[in-house]
Parts: C-alpha cells; sequence; structure tokens
C-alpha cells in the first residue's frame, strides 16, 4: 500500500492548485458547450438572479406548470425590480455561472429561447448582452471586450409563449452603453465572444446594458446555445419567420 507523508500530500494539493489556475486563470471563463439548455425543470432559477439575493428571490419564480409544453412544463418568471440607481423598474436579470466561457471556440453562434409577454398592454424590446474579454495586464482589472447587446426583439403583450433566437454573430453585436455601471463599454466583440464572463437579457430599445423602465412580466424556458443556421444568416433584421418542423413563431434577430 502506498504511503504518503503530510508534506508530500501538501506538495501534491499545491501541484493541483497550480494546475486549476493554469486550466483557469483568474478572469477566465469556464468552459460553455454547444446545445446546452436551461429548461428549469429542476425547480430553481439555475443561477440567474437580479443582484442581491433577496432581490432576485423577490422578483425571480420558477413556476412549476404552463411552459411553452404545456402542463407540467416549468419556466422561470421574472417580474421588474424597481431601483433608485437607474430610476423606475428594470426587467433585466443575467447569469455569470454556466453561461461563461469562450463562445467561438465551442462554435456558439446563437441563443435560442422561449419567452412569453404577460403585460396585457405593454410592448417588450428584449436584447441579449455579453460581457467579457481578458483582464488588462497594464492595469490588472480593466476587461478589454466589454459589454455588447444583439439588436432587440419586439414582443407584443399578450403574446403567448414564442420561440426567438438572438444571433451573435460579431457583425449582429453592438457595443453598449453601460451608464453607471463599472462595466466596459464595448470595444473588442470577439475579445468577449472568446472569453464571456456574463449572459444577461434585458428590456430595452437602444443599446443599453441596464434596460429601460419597464412594469411588464416577462416568462423563459429552454434558454439554449445554438449554432444560427446558415440560410437565416441571410435575412435582414428582425424578421420573424416560421421554420418547417417548428410549432412556434420563431422571431429572428439578424443584423443587415
Amino acid at each position: 500500500m502506498l504511503n504518503c507523508s503530510n508534506n508530500t500530500r501538501r506538495s501534491a494539493s499545491v501541484f493541483s492548485m497550480l494546475c486549476l489556475l493554469c486550466l483557469f486563470p483568474p478572469g477566465t471563463a469556464q468552459a460553455i458547450s454547444l446545445g446546452q439548455i436551461d429548461n428549469f425543470e429542476d425547480g430553481t432559477l439555475q443561477d440567474w438572479r437580479m443582484g442581491f439575493s433577496a432581490t432576485t428571490a423577490d422578483h425571480m419564480t420558477n413556476i412549476a406548470d404552463g411552459g411553452p409544453a404545456g402542463t407540467g412544463d416549468n419556466y422561470l418568471q421574472v417580474a421588474p425590480i424597481s431601483t433608485e440607481l437607474f430610476g423606475g423598474n428594470r426587467l433585466t436579470f443575467f447569469n455569470t455561472q454556466q453561461w461563461q466561457g469562450n463562445y467561438t471556440a465551442a462554435g456558439i453562434t446563437a441563443i435560442a429561447m422561449d419567452v412569453q409577454n404577460f403585460s396585457s398592454s405593454e410592448v417588450l424590446n428584449l436584447r441579449l448582452g455579453i460581457n467579457g474579454g481578458y483582464v488588462d495586464p497594464n492595469t490588472g482589472t480593466s476587461y478589454i471586450g466589454g459589454t455588447f447587446t444583439t439588436s432587440s426583439i419586439s414582443l407584443d403583450s399578450g403574446s403567448g409563449w414564442t420561440r426567438v433566437v438572438f444571433s451573435l454573430l460579431p457583425g449582429d453585436l453592438i457595443a453598449s452603453d453601460v451608464g453607471r455601471s463599472s462595466n466596459t463599454p464595448g470595444n473588442n466583440v470577439q475579445a468577449t465572444l472568446a472569453n464571456v464572463l456574463e449572459l444577461r437579457l434585458l428590456n430595452s430599445a437602444t443599446a443599453d446594458w441596464n434596460g429601460l423602465p419597464v412594469t411588464a412580466t416577462l416568462g423563459v424556458d429552454n434558454i439554449q446555445a445554438v449554432p444560427l443556421p446558415p440560410a437565416l444568416a441571410l435575412f435582414a433584421s428582425g424578421l420573424v419567420v416560421l421554420l418547417p418542423g417548428w410549432r412556434k413563431k420563431y422571431s429572428v434577430i439578424i443584423d443587415s
């Protein structure tokens, strides 16, 4: 039987930690995979949040029934949060866990999801945002890459469940205004896509990182990393098309 001394064990532990640091250095996102999906069937929020834990708990709920598949299909319900910092209610939430990674290497060129606008009178303008890049060697803190958003998808009041696709092709992403946020405005889209540190969904008619005031409640399900079908890349921005084999309306955002 192998007998290891305490010093040997400590050396092995230090070596293991150094190996992990080499694999995942500070400021570097973890791996993401093509096809991964958040379907909320485990009854949790799957690490989506709106800032502080208490805020998240008050405004985000896993609903056990009534998703796109109907009876027994869980989905995420998000209510806008009132914030004095940015003024008014904001329907902005994000994930800094399983959606981190190198989207370019993984072949992820779009994020698809099912969404529903529960408002009876208010239209939503949904955008997907990404933040990332790499640590500036001159300062050790600033991210070179910064924040970008997609074009917006207009979701009518009382929309019912609608399948939407946000293009993450470099030419379709817009450098966003971070406002009072401590993040860096978009300056290198390739660097951001190669090391995404945050994925967020927000309501804004303009390329804003924090979102604009709204009172509508949103339902979200089946958030999935997908490759953008090549044929769809030929369409202009904002077209709504029907794809063979899909029962739901597919809204496609492609910048022309």
